[in-house]
């Protein structure tokens, strides 16, 4: 089949597809910012000083749960929540906690203790440390986290369409049941396309982050 082929139901059918692209833009941006700030705020307490001595737990903990697939996750969303774009957005928020919540741990605890303890002779309370100190020197791993988040999720999203969530799945398996490869293509092409975007968006975001710590 040639490109043009390819791209031939992207082409003919632009208004069902550009809904699709926002229906999956949606399940993404709304779980994704979900995990992302309950994984600082979860990262930032288990990496205070007073759990501390459990963060090891946690960080190992956190990589056997990366290795859950996220039809499972959905799966069990589907039997607590039911069908449609809730449960996905529940599913997808559960995921993509993992890891940003286990880059947080990781960078914070990796701040060396004699930084801390140089912030503290400067008479920085906990939180100042946390916030001047810390964060801005975890910053690349922590940004490291949400970006690999973030396209675990974009492509975990197409499995949206097995319980009613919408997104760019619809067309991958609808081309399946159809077999219509231009639609298995449209879709998959543009969910690669809208990860790639994402993440260059994120890696900007990473290296201003990056420009400011080190001014």
């Amino acid at each position: 089949m040639t490109i043009e082929g390819l791209l031939g139901y992207g082409l003919e059918n632009t208004d069902r597809v550009a809904l699709l692209l926002l229906q999956h833009v949606e399940l993404f941006a709304v779980s994704m910012l979900l995990a992302i700030a309950t994984g600082l705020i979860l990262g930032a307490l288990i990496a205070s000083p007073r759990f501390h001595r459990h963060a090891s737990a946690v960080l190992s903990v956190l990589s056997a749960t990366q290795a859950v697939p996220p039809v499972a996750v959905i799966a069990l969303a589907f039997l607590f929540a039911g069908i449609g774009a809730l449960p996905v957005i529940l599913a997808l928020y559960l995921y993509g906690i993992v890891p940003v919540l286990f880059n947080t741990v990781s960078g914070l605890t990796s701040v060396s203790e004699s930084v801390i303890r140089a912030g503290r002779g400067m008479g920085l309370t906990e939180m100042q440390i946390l916030f001047r100190i810390q964060f801005p020197i975890a910053g690349s791993v922590i940004m490291a986290g949400i970006r690999s988040a973030a396209t675990i999720n974009i492509g975990a999203a197409t499995i949206a369409s097995i319980i009613g969530g919408g997104g760019l799945g619809d067309l991958i398996f609808m081309g399946l049941k159809l077999y219509r490869i231009d639609m298995i293509f449209t879709g998959a092409i543009l969910c690669a396309l809208l990860a790639l975007f994402v993440d260059a968006i994120l890696a900007s975001i990473a290296r201003s982050m990056n420009r400011w710590s080190a001014a």
